[in-house]
């Protein structure tokens, strides 16, 4: 699997993604929102990278900004060796079929007219295949490869349930063979019971096709489970990263902790926050002053109120940003 040797699949350097409001009229234009504040991190070949933390903290705008979706506002996206903020659209189009993403709602990510068959023949037909016949037998095969039976190819999207759709979003994803996929949380809109299948169909899906994922979620039960590592993302940058093993047994972050702490029945043994943390994210268009974590941590200290924390390797490939750590 190459892990930990080599090239990085994936690098990202000093990523930043700011976004400015509407003008109004008669009014002074409102500072950015930074919605990616300068991460960093890598993925190696055959790697599950988590990358979690609460809704608003900028895990979907990295994913999106890094595939160039929506273009950075900074920063170096390198794959495969290749500056991706350097490419022309055209070169950047080719690419894409070796970076491919999963959408969190399967309905709103497939078009609702056209049949399944056809949905999973759009990749092809993008990237240059003509021949008809080799369109219809890599679809069908694709159906079952994510075990979905050969009558779902002439149905249409009402038709399918959320996990039988979210299938369908991994079919397309998969079908030309990329080496890194990002998986937006993927199965954050399915029933319980069907987000163990989806799950376990992505590790079969990465050893039968050496695939790496990013993989992006709010759910650390899940986020333990399937990636080697995991990024804690808040208020668009990185406060911790670790291995998985690392970050769940051992946890250095105030924020990082208290993301464990909200998992059902955790198992003795981890560290447990006596004071739990309170309130929002800050307002983006208004960041405090010093660590972005620091109004909400019942652990917080002068420094934190003053001064932003870098991240800093704090054990061997243990990651934080956090003064009582450093």
């Amino acid at each position: 699997m190459n892990k930990g040797k080599g090239p990085a699949l994936l690098e990202v350097r000093d990523l930043k993604k700011h976004f400015l409001p509407r003008k109004r009229f008669l009014q002074e234009q409102a500072p950015p929102v930074r919605a990616v504040d300068g991460i960093s991190f890598t993925l190696q070949a055959g790697e599950t990278l988590g990358l979690v933390g609460e809704s608003g903290c900028g895990k979907s705008t990295a994913a999106r900004t890094l595939l160039r979706l929506i273009e950075p506002t900074s920063g170096q996206i390198s794959f495969c060796g290749k500056n991706l903020t350097d490419i022309p659209e055209t070169e950047m189009r080719a690419l894409r079929r070796e970076m491919q993403i999963i959408f969190q709602d399967p309905y709103s990510s497939v078009n609702p007219a056209r049949r399944i068959g056809r949905i999973l023949q759009e990749p092809f037909e993008i990237h240059g295949f003509q021949n008809k016949k080799e369109k219809t037998e890599k679809a069908a095969q694709l159906l079952e490869r994510v075990g979905l039976p050969p009558e779902h190819f002439n149905r249409y999207p009402h038709e399918l349930s959320g996990g039988q759709l979210q299938r369908v979003g991994i079919a397309r994803a998969i079908a030309l063979n990329p080496k890194l996929v990002v998986a937006d949380e993927p199965v954050s809109a399915l029933d319980v019971s069907i987000q163990a299948q989806i799950i376990n169909l992505l590790s079969d899906l990465k050893e039968q096709l050496d695939i790496s994922y990013l993989f992006i979620s709010h759910d650390m039960g899940v986020v333990e489970y399937f990636c080697d590592r995991v990024a804690v993302m808040y208020f668009g940058k990185i406060v911790e990263l670790a291995n998985s093993e690392q970050i769940y047994n051992s946890p250095q972050h105030p924020y990082t902790t208290a993301l464990l702490n909200a998992i059902p029945n955790l198992e003795s043994g981890r560290i447990k926050q006596e004071a739990p943390i309170k309130g929002d994210i800050p307002d983006p268009g208004n960041p405090p002053q010093g660590c972005a974590f620091q109004s909400r941590c019942p652990l917080k200290e002068k420094q934190c109120a003053e001064e932003i924390p870098a991240l800093k390797e704090i054990a061997p490939g243990h990651y934080a940003a956090c003064f009582l750590k450093q």
